[in-house]
């Protein structure tokens, strides 16, 4: 660096004889920043020249691609931009994408207890009924069909299923009321410098009652969390465009859980991708169709090794949700609405048999 700004410097005694020597100075200094190779490729990448094409011995300068508009702050993105483009994912399209102005970033999201801003409203393309809600017995009813037809292709009781739907979203009544887009993308960069500097000065501002070596330890709790989740949401984001751009799903207005989970299953991105089905073979994988939530749940189950073992069932439900508390619930309320579907049906057999 030192022997290329001294060959710079010593331009100047040419200079007098040039006009613009003040501009030809600033312009050769900055192409041989441009062109040292101790500055990062990361750092050039939004430079006037970035990158170069060799042909027949020569280099020669290739347009660089538009930066992002000054008016949207993305910064915050950049490692996040490169894993997409790793992934697969054209620059163009990504680019676009981030310039809509729904996106916001939720700069306190790897700090504890952070709770992200609800959505002001869904998107009517996720409704495909005005309020389309079930207490169980009437959504056994409206989609016994469907469910009797999960049940013979995947092997997974029909009332696991529904449980699942109740446990999940009350079957309809609560389907999450954060922005998928903003949740994701913000955790895919919780890892960041800037990041991680946060849940310190957090810790040491809420916890300045403790001593250094446990706020110290607190702090690698939160940040290994935070490395931790990152890494999940980048995986997750990924699937999330990818549905974006197979399905043309408006990812922006999709809402759903604090977590990222979406649709009446509550699915995260990655498990629409590998376990949604097409139940109503419209050509689309809607979790907010009951008909595709019903064989997509099954689905599921079944890959993750549902039988008629309890144990196989509650590794299957782990699986969903890893948590002991979660999967006793829903076992219970699967027991429960089993129970009730009995007695209706030895109600109606009575009834049948009266009428004889």
């Amino acid at each position: 660096m030192s022997f290329k700004i001294y060959k710079i410097k010593s331009l100047r005694k040419f200079l007098p004889v040039l006009p613009f020597r003040q501009a030809g100075l600033i312009a050769g200094m900055t192409l041989a920043i441009l062109f040292s190779p101790q500055i990062p490729a990361r750092l050039r990448l939004f430079c006037p020249i970035s990158s170069f094409r060799r042909a027949g011995g020569k280099d020669y300068a290739i347009p660089s691609r538009t930066p992002f508009p000054q008016s949207v702050s993305l910064s915050h993105y950049q490692s996040l931009f490169s894993h997409l483009e790793q992934a697969g994912f054209q620059f163009e399209d990504i680019q676009e994408l981030f310039q809509d102005p729904r996106i916001e970033y939720y700069d306190d999201i790897a700090v504890s207890l952070y709770k992200p801003p609800t959505m002001d409203n869904y998107s009517s393309i996720y409704f495909h009924t005005d309020n389309e809600t079930y207490e169980i017995d009437e959504f056994i009813d409206r989609y016994g069909e469907q469910l009797k037809e999960a049940e013979q292709r995947y092997g997974v009781d029909l009332e696991a299923i529904v449980a699942v739907l109740f446990v999940e979203t009350k079957i309809g009544k609560i389907v999450g009321k954060y922005s998928v887009f903003n949740i994701l993308s913000s955790l895919a960069v919780a890892d960041s410098p800037e990041s991680l500097a946060k849940i310190e000065n957090h810790v040491n501002e809420h916890y300045h009652y403790l001593n250094y070596d446990k706020r110290r330890g607190l702090i690698n709790i939160y940040q290994e969390r935070a490395i931790r989740k990152s890494f999940r949401a980048r995986a997750e984001f990924t699937s999330l465009l990818q549905l974006h751009f197979d399905s043309h799903i408006d990812i922006l207005e999709l809402p759903g859980s604090y977590a990222g989970a979406f649709g009446y299953p509550q699915f995260m991105p990655s498990n629409v991708t590998r376990y949604g089905i097409d139940g109503d073979k419209d050509g689309k994988i809607d979790l907010y169709n009951f008909t595709d939530a019903i064989m997509s749940v099954g689905n599921f189950l079944s890959k993750k090794g549902w039988t008629k073992d309890t144990d196989r069932q509650q590794r299957a439900l782990l699986r969903y949700n890893n948590s002991r508390a979660y999967v006793a619930y829903v076992l219970e309320t699967a027991n429960s609405i089993r129970k009730d579907m009995d007695v209706i049906d030895q109600t109606d057999l009575l009834l049948y048999s009266s009428e004889e």
